[in-house]
C-alpha cells in the first residue's frame, strides 16, 4: 500500500484489517471474533457481525470511550431507566376463555384466550397477527382485525355510516 501525506501506517493497517474483515464469511467472522473477544460469537446476522468486529478493531487501535464519556452514559442511562413510565398495552388484556368472533369472507372465525396464547381452530399461537394472517393470508394487525383496537371499531363504523 502506498501511503499517503499525513496518514500514519496503523490508520492504514487499521484501513486494511476493516476491509478484510468486510471480505470474510461468518465461519472466519466467528473465529476472529473468539480471537479479539475471547468468547464465541453469539448468533448475530452476518452483516452484524461484521459491523460489531469493526468497531471493535477501531476500539483496540484507535481507543474506546474515555472514563468520563462511560460515567456520563451511565448516569443518562440510570436517568431514563428511572423515569421510564410502562408503556400501556394499546389492547386490553383479555381473561383466559375469552372468544373472539369474526366474519371474514362469509365465514365464522373463533379464537379462544388461553393462558399459553391464542387457540385458533384446534392450534395454539402466540398472537392474534399470526391468526390474522392464516385467516386473509396477508399481514393485518391482529387486535384491529378482531376489533379490539378503539381506532380500528371507529374506522370501521364511519365506513359503515358512509355506504
Amino acid at each position: 500500500m502506498a501511503q499517503n501525506e499525513g496518514s500514519s501506517e496503523s490508520e492504514q493497517t487499521l484501513a486494511a484489517q476493516v476491509a478484510h474483515i468486510m471480505t470474510m464469511n461468518n465461519k472466519q467472522l466467528c473465529q476472529t471474533w473468539k480471537e479479539l473477544l475471547g468468547k464465541e460469537a453469539p448468533a448475530l446476522h452476518t452483516k452484524i457481525l461484521r459491523q460489531r468486529l469493526v468497531w471493535k478493531v477501531q476500539e483496540q487501535a484507535l481507543g474506546g470511550l474515555s472514563d468520563l464519556t462511560k460515567k456520563r452514559l451511565l448516569q443518562v442511562k440510570q436517568s431514563i431507566l428511572k423515569d421510564k413510565k410502562t408503556p400501556k398495552n394499546k389492547t386490553c388484556q383479555l381473561p383466559n376463555g375469552t372468544r373472539l368472533m369474526r366474519e371474514y369472507l362469509h365465514e365464522e372465525h373463533e379464537v379462544v384466550v388461553t393462558q399459553e396464547g391464542f387457540e385458533y381452530r384446534g392450534q395454539l399461537y402466540k398472537s392474534l397477527t399470526a391468526i390474522a394472517k392464516v385467516i386473509t393470508g396477508s399481514q393485518w394487525n391482529g387486535p384491529a382485525f378482531f376489533g379490539l383496537r378503539k381506532e380500528q371499531q371507529q374506522k370501521s363504523n364511519r365506513r359503515r355510516k358512509k355506504k
